[in-house]
């Protein structure tokens, strides 16, 4: 068991690929954001690169504002004794969250 695992964007995205992962809320669901881009002009994959790094960072945050069973479960199902999540938090501060 890993003592710290820091979740961050490629952490995220092999969560939302894994089923095991559906359980938690905040992952659930979100497999077709992350599709990759079936070609497209440049305009079109820029905006698919804006709307994923905005639904990253609401991943993060609603992570880090999940309830402490479902914590407890994710850090569980990582294998982790401790998860550490960076996001922005409304206010535009970047917070660094272990639980």
């Amino acid at each position: 068991m890993a003592a710290l695992v820091v979740i961050e964007d490629n952490t995220i995205m092999a969560m939302v690929n894994d089923h095991k992962f559906s359980a938690i809320p905040c992952l659930a669901h979100k497999r077709d954001v992350f599709k990759a881009g079936v070609g497209g002009c440049g305009s079109c994959a820029q905006k698919r690169q804006t709307r994923q790094r905005d639904e990253m960072a609401r991943i993060k945050a609603c992570l880090a504002g999940m309830s402490a069973p479902k914590k407890t479960e994710l850090k569980a199902l990582l294998g982790a004794e401790q998860a550490r999540v960076v996001y922005v938090n409304v206010s535009g501060k970047v917070v660094q969250l272990t639980f």
